[in-house]
């Protein structure tokens, strides 16, 4: 299979890759799921727009986000390959690609961008058959 990103085929048959996060995620199974390189974080990375609103004491930052067409078109690669079952993305990703591009995220039966669901907030395991949509 050949991604720029980690891979990986779980034991309960399921393939999930790692889209864009530098950090590693192990599994309540002890599978692990590899980091992306530091490259690669990067240049998934969203346009963040920052509107910045002044208190006296601190700033409120009210974001909003867009996918580049770089960034879309590789979450379309991986989105076609017949291999992988899960693209592991962001939250902010989902949700900015729920907003701005309905072809790429389409309807949940067909759409593999996921976002992970966490078992334990200590040990930072995930679910390896639950994620968020």
């Amino acid at each position: 299979m050949n991604t720029n990103c980690p891979v990986i085929t779980l034991d309960n048959g399921i393939t999930i890759a790692n889209w864009s996060s530098p950090h590693s995620f192990t599994f309540t199974t002890g599978e692990v799921l590899p980091a992306c390189e530091p490259d690669r974080a990067k240049s998934m990375s969203l346009d963040i727009d920052e509107n910045i609103v002044n208190n006296e004491q601190w700033e409120d930052i009210e974001m909003s986000t867009s996918v580049p067409e770089s960034v879309y078109e590789d979450l379309q690669k991986l989105q076609y390959n017949d291999k992988i079952d899960i693209i592991l993305v962001p939250f902010m990703v989902l949700d900015a690609l729920k907003n701005s591009y309905s072809t790429l995220y389409g309807s949940l039966s067909t759409n593999k961008c996921r976002v992970i669901r966490v078992s334990d907030r200590v040990t930072k395991e995930i679910y390896p058959d639950k994620f968020c949509i």
